[in-house]
């Protein structure tokens, strides 16, 4: 059977990536907020076609808001992930170092 090696170093690399990531979009959130320099629907005038695009760049915000905001949960997710990981890796490492100290007391 294969044996499963955790590699704590590629852990913290890819957490580092990660958190770089989550960091970045937490500088963008902010500016789609209300009020904000992205947060203001722009100005469609009174053309009959003005309404529709009034709704269209609303939907189109609420939309990119959502995908920020489950991009943001799911990098939140990834960290912790790995975070339990490197934890289990630690347990099982020291699961194992025991296991071993007390075969070679036995002998």
């Amino acid at each position: 059977m294969a044996e499963r090696v955790i590699d704590p170093e590629a852990l913290e690399e890819y957490r580092t990536l990660i958190r770089e990531q989550l960091d970045h979009l937490e500088t963008i959130i902010p500016r789609l907020e209300k009020g904000q320099s992205l947060g203001r629907a722009p100005a469609f005038g009174q053309m009959d076609a003005s309404k529709a695009a009034h709704e269209s760049y609303a939907a189109f915000h609420q939309t990119t808001w959502d995908n920020l905001q489950d991009l943001r949960g799911a990098l939140n997710g990834m960290i912790k992930t790995l975070n339990d990981s490197a934890e289990l890796a630690e347990e099982a490492d020291k699961a194992g170092e025991d296991e071993m100290d007390r075969y070679e007391s036995e002998l």
